[in-house]
């Protein structure tokens, strides 16, 4: 029974790498060196996918250093805003993975970066050491991120 969901599992990925343009649709299905043709990716995006792995590295480190060090000697309000950080944090290093699919992605890949810099930061600033000191650039990271989702929707 498992064998027919992940053979049935495979053939939908399949098909919608193929929808996608990840896989060609006309390499034979025996050679898995011919199935599969990478993306053409300038050095800026492939950078930018190099900072989305990396920001994705630091996210989940800084998540396990919220989960297992912030546990007790934290007040809640600080875990919070950790946790709040560590949600945007995820969600844009996700969103930089798909720069290659937007329209304008040198524009929409400084706009998150800008963004998560500014906005994330200083968030994990203040929830480690109780500091508010940088938390006034906190709505200028924010409005980076509000453009660049505005920039997927509207360049």
């Amino acid at each position: 029974m498992y064998l027919l969901f992940i053979r049935d599992l495979t053939r939908w990925i399949k098909s919608f790498f193929k929808i996608l343009g990840i896989i060609s649709r006309y390499s034979s299905s025996t050679s898995n060196q011919s199935m599969i043709r990478g993306l053409a990716l300038s050095p800026t995006m492939k950078n930018f996918i190099r900072c989305a792995g990396l920001s994705g590295i630091l996210a989940i480190c800084l998540g396990v250093y919220g989960a297992h060090i912030m546990k007790e000697n934290t007040p809640d309000e600080l875990r919070r805003l950790f946790q709040l950080a560590q949600t945007y944090h995820l969600l844009h290093t996700v969103a930089l993975l798909a720069l290659p699919f937007v329209s304008r992605p040198m524009i929409t890949g400084c706009l998150f970066i800008s963004g998560l810099t500014l906005f994330c930061g200083p968030i994990y600033y203040h929830a480690i050491r109780n500091d508010t000191q940088f938390r006034r650039v906190t709505p200028y990271g924010g409005i980076f991120l509000i453009a660049g989702w505005l920039s997927i929707a509207v360049l």
